[in-house]
C-alpha cells in the first residue's frame, strides 16, 4: 500500500519484553496496514551494552535475527547509546522497556528534539518531579507502567478529561503481592508462600523487589501525580513486608530465612482479615496522601474481590460513587505488557501523524 504513514521506532531494552514487542509488531504488519494505514519501522535496537540503527529500518528478518542473538546473549551490533538519539529520524518514537533510570538523559534528549515517548519502564515518571514533567505529557504515552495492558492510565485519563472530580484511588497493583495476600489468607506459612511465588515466576529474581513494596509505590505515585499531587518517592508510605536488615542476606539465605517472619505474618494477616475481610496488599490514594501495604479489605468490595495474582484499581469519582468504577485482570506477564506497549505506540503514532 501507497499511502501508509511510516512510523519510525526505537526499542530501548531487548530483554524479555522488547523481544516480545519485535515479534508483535512484525505479526501486526497486516493490521496496522488495513486498520491504520500505518508501517511501524523500527529504526534501531539498543540494550545496555551495544545498539543498532538503521534510520531506513530494519527489515522483518533483520529482527528477528536480533532476536536470536539477544536470546543467546550476543552483543546487538557494534553501536553504543552514545549516538541516540541524535542519529534517529527527528520523528521516531523511543520505546523504553528497561528498568532503569539510566535512560533518562537518552528519554529528555528525545523530547528536547521533539520525538515521541512510550514508556514500560516505571523509574523515569515515578523519579525527579523534572523528569515527570519533562515526560508525562501529549507526545508520551506510559499505559504499562501501572498494570500491564489493563486500560488503568488511559480510564484516568478519560475521568480527567471528562471533568470528573477523582476523589479516591485504591488499587492492588502487584500481582505478586496479590498473590502472596491470597496464599497467607488462606493460612499458608510466608516462607513457603515466597518460594512458591518465586518458583512461578511471580516475583523479580530476588524477591525482595517485590516484598519490599517500591513497585507497587512507583506505580501508585505515577496515579498519584497524575491527579495533581506533586509527591516523591519520600512522601509515601510504604509497608515492607520484611525487615531492613534482611537486605543484607544472600538471595538463597533471604529465601530460607523467610521462615523466620512466618507467625508474625500470620498475626498480621489473622488481624486484617478479622470478621471475613479479604488480605490484600493495596494502594490507596486520597487528600494528597499515598500509603501502599496490607489492608483488610470488605469481601463485598471490588478490592475484595480479585483472587490469585490478579491486578484491580479501583476509581472513586463525583460521578462513580455508589459504584465505583474498576479495571481488573492480568496486571503482568511480558507478552501482555508488549501488547499493552504497542496499543500505547499506535496510539501515539495516530496523534503524531
Amino acid at each position: 500500500m501507497t499511502d501508509l504513514f511510516i512510523q519510525p521506532i526505537f526499542l530501548l531494552g531487548f530483554g524479555g519484553v522488547g523481544r516480545a514487542l519485535a515479534r508483535q509488531i512484525v505479526a501486526a504488519r497486516d493490521r496496522h496496514a488495513q486498520r491504520n494505514k500505518l508501517r511501524l519501522a523500527i529504526v534501531g535496537v539498543a540494550d545496555s551494552a551495544s545498539a543498532v540503527v538503521e534510520p531506513a529500518g530494519l527489515t522483518d528478518q533483520e529482527l528477528l535475527d536480533l532476536i536470536a542473538r539477544k536470546s543467546r546473549g550476543e552483543r546487538l551490533g557494534a553501536g553504543t547509546l552514545s549516538v541516540l538519539p541524535d542519529a534517529l529520524p527527528a520523528h521516531t518514537i523511543v520505546v523504553d522497556t528497561t528498568a532503569t533510570d539510566a535512560t533518562v538523559p537518552i528519554l529528555l534528549a528525545a523530547k528536547a528534539r521533539g520525538m515521541g515517548v512510550v514508556l514500560a519502564n516505571k523509574l523515569p515518571l515515578a523519579g525527579e518531579l523534572a523528569w515527570w514533567d519533562a515526560l508525562a505529557d501529549e507526545q508520551s504515552r506510559w499505559e504499562t507502567t501501572c498494570g500491564a495492558a489493563l486500560p488503568v492510565i488511559s480510564t484516568l485519563n478519560t475521568l480527567l478529561d471528562s471533568g470528573d472530580d477523582v476523589i479516591r484511588i485504591e488499587g492492588a497493583l502487584s500481582g505478586t503481592l496479590s498473590f502472596l495476600a491470597s496464599q497467607l489468607e488462606a493460612g499458608r506459612l510466608f516462607g513457603a508462600a515466597v518460594r512458591e511465588a518465586k518458583t512461578r515466576g511471580y516475583t523479580e529474581p530476588d524477591p525482595r523487589q517485590d516484598l519490599g513494596g517500591l513497585d507497587a509505590a512507583r506505580k501508585a505515585l505515577i496515579l498519584a501525580r497524575m491527579l495533581g499531587y506533586r509527591l516523591n518517592m519520600s512522601d509515601v508510605s510504604v509497608e515492607s513486608l520484611y525487615p531492613v536488615e534482611m537486605d543484607a542476606l544472600s538471595v538463597d539465605d533471604f529465601l530460607r530465612a523467610a521462615d523466620s517472619l512466618d507467625e508474625a505474618m500470620r498475626q498480621r494477616a489473622a488481624e486484617l482479615t478479622a470478621g471475613g475481610r479479604r488480605l490484600r496488599y493495596a494502594a490507596e490514594i486520597e487528600n494528597g496522601q499515598l500509603r501502599v501495604g496490607l489492608i483488610g479489605a470488605d469481601p463485598d468490595s471490588k478490592l475484595g474481590s480479585i483472587r490469585g495474582s490478579d491486578s484491580i484499581v479501583v476509581f472513586h469519582t463525583r460521578c462513580f460513587d455508589d459504584n465505583p468504577l474498576a479495571v481488573s485482570g492480568r496486571g503482568a506477564g511480558q507478552e501482555v505488557t508488549a501488547s499493552g506497549v504497542l496499543g500505547d505506540i499506535v496510539s501515539l503514532a495516530r496523534a503524531r501523524r
